[in-house]
């Protein structure tokens, strides 16, 4: 985990940076999903809010 907030800001930018030059094509699905869920994890590690708030939202399946 990373120690300071600029670190973990840091660590956001990568990780949104690395999945933008992939673009949506390069991953399957599951992939780019799980991908997604890190970056929402990173966020939540900078703002303990998001996590709160989050929780309040579920997913509906199609």
């Amino acid at each position: 985990m990373c120690s300071t907030h600029g670190e973990r800001l840091a660590s956001l930018t990568r990780a949104i940076d690395d999945l933008a030059a992939e673009g949506l094509g390069g991953l399957p699905p599951d992939a780019w999903a799980e991908r997604v869920a890190g970056i929402w994890a990173l966020v939540e590690g900078l703002d303990p809010d998001v996590a709160r708030r989050r929780a309040r939202y579920t997913t509906v399946e199609t």
